[in-house]
């Protein structure tokens, strides 16, 4: 896709529409479902199954409060021992759906760990993921797909048992393998075998990698994991030629643009996303965990619209990134296509607002 506009224009110089914006028909592939809990559902779950909360979950009313990514990582695994039971993954799952929907979100992959829910069996989970999904589809008309996620911190063999587990139990919902946790617990050699069975399964395969400035990650995993998409990527930055190859290859970047936390690296996220898309990586949009460290996916579209001076065709150039980056059969992307392309046409004169001249 082209580059995105030039970071330091003017932040009117699209201005287009919130409300266009927010309507736009959206997907996005880079979410975690168990960063999807706000705070009250986290503690009504915690209080329903005696699991203790660190304070920031606890004490923050509508928002998470912690200082820095382990911090917030913390909070993280303390919200998956919260979720427990089949219906609480329905209940997740639907939630979520349901409030990113009402921001135009048509297509989600949503990544979830197994690992981090030892009292439920792989496939309770998904059960309970795809009965919240088929509630939310019904209500709402938004699609869904999951993403295996491994936890680095348990190690490639028992990544290789949890690929075993998901080829035993298939369900055409459940299109990739990912890798995710703390960059720093577990390189992907570790994970090759992993990797290796769930390719030659069909599955899709993506990962975690260069989100915290380690562009040789990036490398290992497309080079011993053999990745369809590589998540955040920021350290490509880092390397010029990482960033030629990865350019030229047209590999997808599910990009996350920016948190909405002050004690986070808010700027930083920003500068590098707008600088990977001015060279000519193939990005698109993705709100990460919206519960946890924010905001929906809508919003961040308003964010760099107006950040980046957003034109319509930027607009609906990465309204239409999430499908192109997708790990969805060629059918369900094509009729999603057709659909994003009409109400983007039916949009395009509200872009400005009414009162734009």
């Amino acid at each position: 896709m082209s580059a995105m506009p030039n970071p330091t224009a003017p932040a009117d110089r699209g201005g287009l529409s919130a409300d266009y914006l927010r309507a736009l028909p959206k997907a996005e592939v880079h979410c975690h479902l168990e960063g999807c809990v706000p705070p009250r559902t986290a503690v009504r779950l915690a209080e329903r199954h005696g699991v203790a909360l660190p304070a920031g979950a606890r004490d923050g009313g509508d928002r998470y409060r912690f200082r820095d990514f382990d911090e917030g990582l913390k909070i993280y695994l303390a919200v998956c021992r919260s979720m427990q039971t089949a219906e609480d993954f329905e209940a997740v799952t639907y939630e979520s759906l349901v409030t990113a929907a009402e921001g135009g979100l048509r297509y989600r992959e949503m990544a979830f760990n197994p690992q981090n829910h030892p009292e439920l069996t792989y496939d309770e989970m998904v059960g309970g993921i795809l009965a919240g999904a088929r509630a939310a589809r019904e209500e709402t008309g938004v699609i869904s797909r999951i993403v295996v996620a491994i936890n680095r911190q348990f190690g490639g063999e028992a990544a290789l048992n949890l690929v075993r587990e998901v080829l035993a139990h298939p369900h055409p919902e459940v299109v990739a393998i990912g890798l995710d946790g703390d960059e720093k617990a577990g390189r992907p050699a570790e994970f090759v075998a992993a990797y290796d069975l769930a390719r030659a399964a069909g599955l899709k395969l993506t990962a975690h990698a260069g989100e915290h400035g380690d562009p040789t990650e990036m490398v290992e995993c497309l080079d011993l994991l053999g990745v369809d998409r590589i998540d955040h990527g920021y350290a490509a930055l880092l390397d010029s030629a990482l960033l030629a190859r990865t350019a030229a290859s047209r590999i997808p970047y599910s990009a996350c643009w920016f948190i909405d936390y002050p004690e986070l690296e808010v700027e930083g996220r920003r500068r590098d996303v707008a600088a990977m898309a001015a060279a000519g990586l193939n990005l698109c949009l993705n709100s990460d965990d919206p519960a946890l460290i924010g905001p929906e996916l809508h919003e961040d579209f308003i964010d760099a619209a107006a950040q980046l001076g957003w034109t319509v065709a930027d607009a609906e150039q990465y309204a239409l990134a999430g499908l192109d980056a997708s790990f969805a059969d060629d059918t369900t992307v094509e009729h999603l296509r057709a659909e994003f392309t009409a109400e983007l046409e039916r949009l395009r004169p509200t872009a400005y607002g009414a009162n734009h001249q």
